[in-house]
């Protein structure tokens, strides 16, 4: 279906702008993404809905079009620099049963989440798990620092560690007390690795429950950032 919208107060072009309302985002499965890189990728892992866009696009002759102006593409942007061209994508809800994954708790940067979500990918990893107070997956900023990984790799929202622990995924965390250094032991095949809020690190019951706690030794400095700590530990695990 092709529609023509030149109007700011179309009801087609109102349903858009409320897919900037988180709440509403989440409540639909439906978000907004912006340019050709994430929109060719949600369309290749066949999870974009329409798309939205100065002039007909025929490489997306089997979904919708909405031909709109400029002033409509802008509204919608979230960007300095506007687009060409505008998506609706949704997300695919898969339970994740691989044995190696991660496990975000209460991080709340959505530049951290993004970035933690694009290095699992690029390592093989299984999926991710966010617990509640993460950052969502369906922030503009998770969706844009991801690089499109969030089309790729299973991401689940709203996660406990008590159904990973039922599962017996061996869970180790990082953690600045107690902890051994995660380069000289090795983990089991099934295990998560979870990693904890910028400011306050793993809620301390969530560290009571862990099998194993590691750390990165540091010289001069206390704590790195945790997308950067993420990155050393899931490398080093990821065979």
């Amino acid at each position: 279906m092709i529609k023509h919208l030149t109007s700011l107060q179309n009801k087609y072009v109102k349903e858009l702008f409320c897919l900037k309302n988180s709440s509403e985002k989440k409540k639909l499965n439906r978000f907004i993404i912006e340019g050709n890189d994430l929109v060719n990728l949600a369309y290749k892992n066949n999870q974009l809905d329409l798309v939205i866009c100065l002039k007909e696009q025929e490489k997306f002759s089997s979904i919708d079009q909405f031909i709109v102006n400029q002033a409509i593409i802008e509204k919608l942007s979230n960007n300095k620099s506007t687009p060409k061209i505008i998506g609706v994508a949704h997300f695919d809800k898969k339970e994740i049963n691989g044995n190696t994954l991660v496990y975000l708790d209460h991080v709340q940067d959505p530049g951290n989440v993004g970035t933690i979500i694009r290095t699992a990918l690029s390592f093989s990893y299984s999926g991710v798990l966010l617990s509640s107070g993460c950052a969502s997956i369906y922030n503009e900023k998770v969706i844009q620092s991801s690089k499109g990984a969030i089309f790729k790799i299973p991401v689940l929202e709203d996660c406990q560690i008590d159904d990973l622990k039922k599962k017996e995924y061996q869970i180790v965390s990082t953690s600045l007390n107690n902890a051994v250094d995660y380069s000289n032991v090795n983990l089991k095949k099934r295990f998560v690795l979870v990693f904890g809020n910028e400011g306050q690190g793993i809620d301390k019951e969530l560290l009571k429950k862990s099998d194993l706690l590691i750390k990165i030794p540091m010289n001069n400095i206390d704590s790195l950032n945790v997308a950067v700590a993420a990155g050393i530990i899931m490398n080093h695990y990821r065979n």
